[in-house]
């Protein structure tokens, strides 16, 4: 019996300490940053077929993860532009935004693209943290 306790409690210390690590915004200008935007930006205009500029609103990490929030933009300024897109009708239709989320994890000096809204109009990333168990302090977009 105290061996599962022990057990128990050892197992709930090492979650409290995997979700309790620090979170931090990577520096404008600093390598990491730059990688962790062009990690999302490859994909993302590969599916909207122009060239895609990010007004980071949120970029947060902790450990081997970090999410992004951004509005994106045209390589001219304006905000993206979906006519010619997958999204055009969506786009039509009013059930998309300018804006994109991505959840990238790190796997030794790489960083990969995990999930991503492109668009999104409401909080689409509300369960990334359980579904991929990233830690949930890197969702919260100041």
């Amino acid at each position: 019996m105290h061996r599962l306790i022990l057990s128990v409690l050892l197992s709930a210390s090492a979650m409290t300490a995997t979700h309790a690590q620090d979170v931090t915004t990577p520096a404008a200008g600093s390598a990491e940053r730059k990688q962790l935007l062009d990690t999302a930006r490859g994909p993302l205009e590969k599916k909207l077929g122009q060239p895609i500029k990010f007004v980071v609103k949120s970029l947060k990490a902790s450990g081997d993860w970090a999410f992004l929030y951004a509005a994106m933009q045209g390589s001219d300024g304006h905000p993206v532009n979906y006519v010619g897109t997958s999204f055009e009708q969506a786009s039509e239709a009013g059930v998309m935004s300018k804006n994109y989320a991505a959840l990238l994890q790190r796997s030794g000096a790489t960083w990969g693209l995990r999930a991503e809204a492109i668009g999104p109009t409401d909080v689409a990333w509300t369960n990334w943290a359980q579904d991929y168990g990233a830690p949930a302090g890197i969702f919260d977009v100041d």
